[in-house]
């Protein structure tokens, strides 16, 4: 399995959450925070189909892993005469996660020769846009988050789960804890 964007983004946030959707666990259907992100999404920026490109990248992290790694990521909204990726979040509140995505995507356009300036994460709901960019120290980052993701989906057996106070709005509640509250 490539780590893609979701894996990085997940990887944030839960390990557990990076085994089971990497194993083919997927609970984001059943989610209602999740579909209210994609209505937001959609809804928040209308004419962004006309005007921006959607973009599938793949690559491989050579080094410094001892296997290379395959990577995908697709990529919603890239304006490509500016090099600028953008993300739109629903979350009320700005996450770390949403950073490591946005800087994944870049890295991975830049693997592939794509003129990639810099990405825009844009809340509508806060009415903020945060600029994300990829420095050398983010790169080395990265190919870290990248090397324990691919540790995480590689062990035997799923990790264990946070503790629920961290777990009410992630789409895995229910099927981490159900029958435990």
């Amino acid at each position: 399995m490539p780590i893609t964007a979701t894996l990085i983004n997940y990887r944030m946030l839960c390990r557990r959450k990076v085994w089971l959707h990497a194993h083919g666990i997927r609970m984001e259907h059943t989610s209602e925070v999740v579909a209210e992100g994609r209505l937001i999404g959609l809804e928040s920026y209308p004419q962004r189909a006309e005007r921006w490109t959607e973009i599938e990248v793949s690559g491989m992290l050579s080094y410094p892993a001892e296997t290379p790694i395959e990577l995908s990521a697709k990529i919603d909204f890239f304006d490509p005469h500016l090099g600028i990726v953008h993300e739109v979040k629903k979350s009320a509140a700005k996450e770390q996660a949403h950073i490591a995505q946005v800087q994944f995507y870049l890295y991975l356009l830049r693997l592939n020769g794509i003129n990639a300036m810099y990405g825009l994460i844009e809340y509508p709901k806060l009415r903020i846009t945060e600029r994300v960019s990829l420095t050398d120290e983010d790169i080395l980052s990265m190919q870290s988050q990248i090397l324990k993701a691919h540790e995480i989906i590689q062990q035997e057996a799923c990790p264990e789960r946070l503790p629920i106070s961290k777990c009410k709005s992630c789409s895995f509640f229910e099927f981490c804890w159900v029958g435990e509250e």
